[in-house]
């Protein structure tokens, strides 16, 4: 028997299998058609438990607030809460079974970004319930989640910059100014320092105008004369908001996060033997939706790259694949040394049936949160008391306008902010035109 033969052409075969991030294709179907009713029946079909609980109240979580049902999600994102504090203390079995088998064995847990976006969300989903509030509060324990994975994290932590910005935005809805000068200060910070490692080019200039209008009306004169100096691109006449004047702030989440695929590759170990290990690697997911601007009675205000989870996610992948590559080689010399002593103690064929088991086994984690967006734009339009027709311009690649979405009738009141929060998938033969 040829045994390398047969075993490359099982590993051929075995790389073709399907994945886990293969099951959410019919999910992704239905959004992609604007049906996000029949994308949540679907899921909801097969409720994961066991190791991928985590997973499926993420995404329940997610398909709910895009059927506008927010309490119903913000629930889910509760339930997902406490599958987590109770996976601090993972099992020695799980922790066996990954060492041996594959990285699937374990519960998800998240990845550090995903961690965040649940109270993120929730807080959104707080917003559109009207309880500020409740809202706050998760803001606060956005501050509590961070501070928390950046001490586990160390040098290689990279933080979430619009999650800060978010957090600021609340607690200046709720007119807390001193509170939402120290998140806005946090979130230029991280925007100044790893923009371009996060994938936002810029500091937002929504921002600089929050940390313009607050230093100022918080007699912060020095810090003010310094934020003029820094942000000349943003004139101060649009950084005073009159009394009188209420605000209407749009987020759009746009495409879905980037998905999870497997990848083989042979390494040496230690010993110099080469051994085949699977790797989990991001996938974008294409879209041309690259903008938007915001539509109020004639008055439009382009949006803003605030957050791209596509490239927060390939940062957060990449920052602990030293770990993961040094875990996946000693289990794969563990199986190669398992399969040596099988063919010494059994022949030929034991050995090949060693084999085979390791390459069915030896599979890349290729769990991620799947319903999240791309990237997610603001745009922000303060305007006089009064009820005003709205809607949201979409952008193409080319600058192009791809659809309009009414927004229906908003009312402004004075002194309040008014948060618009829409999700929009595009088609699908729209997203393969890139």
């Amino acid at each position: 028997m040829k045994k390398p033969y047969i075993v490359g052409l099982l590993l051929l075969f075995l790389s073709g299998c399907a994945s886990y991030s293969s099951s959410f294709q019919r999910i992704e179907s239905l959004l992609s058609q604007q049906k996000p009713q029949e994308a949540l029946l679907e899921l909801e079909k097969h409720p994961a438990k066991g190791a991928d609980k985590l997973l499926y109240l993420l995404d329940k979580a997610m398909l709910q607030r895009m059927n506008g049902l927010y309490a119903e999600s913000n629930a889910s994102f509760e339930e997902a809460k406490k599958v987590i504090e109770s996976l601090k203390g993972t099992s020695l079995i799980e922790q066996a079974g990954a060492l041996t088998i594959n990285d699937n064995m374990m519960s998800y847990e998240g990845e550090s970004f995903e961690q965040v976006g649940i109270h993120l969300y929730e807080a959104l989903n707080y917003i559109a319930l009207g309880q500020l509030d409740e809202a706050r509060v998760e803001a606060l324990q956005v501050d509590e989640r961070l501070k928390a994975l950046a001490e586990d994290s160390g040098d290689s932590w990279v933080e979430d910059a619009f999650s800060r910005y978010l957090a600021g935005l609340i607690y200046d809805a709720e007119g807390e100014a001193d509170n939402a000068m120290i998140s806005y200060r946090k979130a230029y910070e991280v925007y100044r320092k790893q923009g371009k490692t996060l994938g936002v080019a810029a500091v937002p200039r929504f921002l600089k105008q929050d940390l313009l209008r607050l230093s100022k009306q918080l007699g912060l004169m020095d810090e003010f004369e310094g934020y003029k100096k820094l942000f000349k691109d943003v004139a101060e006449a649009q950084n005073d908001r009159e009394a009188d004047m209420g605000e209407v702030v749009l987020l759009l989440h746009a495409g879905l996060a980037p998905i999870k695929r497997s990848q083989s590759l042979f390494i040496n170990s230690d010993e110099g033997v080469p051994v085949r290990i699977s790797l989990p690697v991001y996938q974008s997911r294409p879209t041309v939706v690259t903008g938007a601007k915001l539509n109020i009675d004639s008055t439009s205000q382009a949006a803003v790259l605030v957050e791209n989870v596509d490239a927060m996610a390939k940062v957060s992948l990449e920052s602990h694949k030293p770990a993961m590559v040094a875990r996946l080689v000693t289990r794969a010399v563990a199986k190669a040394a398992l399969s040596n002593k099988a063919e010494r103690q059994g022949g030929e064929l034991a050995g090949f049936l060693v084999d085979v088991a390791a390459l069915a086994t030896e599979t890349a984690d290729t769990r991620s949160w799947l319903t999240l967006p791309k990237h997610i734009y603001l745009s922000r339009i303060a305007l006089p008391e009064g009820e005003y027709p709205a809607s949201l311009t979409l952008v193409g690649t080319q600058g192009q306008t791809l659809t309009e979405i009414d927004l229906g009738t908003i009312h402004i009141k004075p002194g309040r902010m008014l948060f618009i929060d829409k999700t929009y998938i595009p088609p699908l033969p729209l997203r393969r035109m890139m």
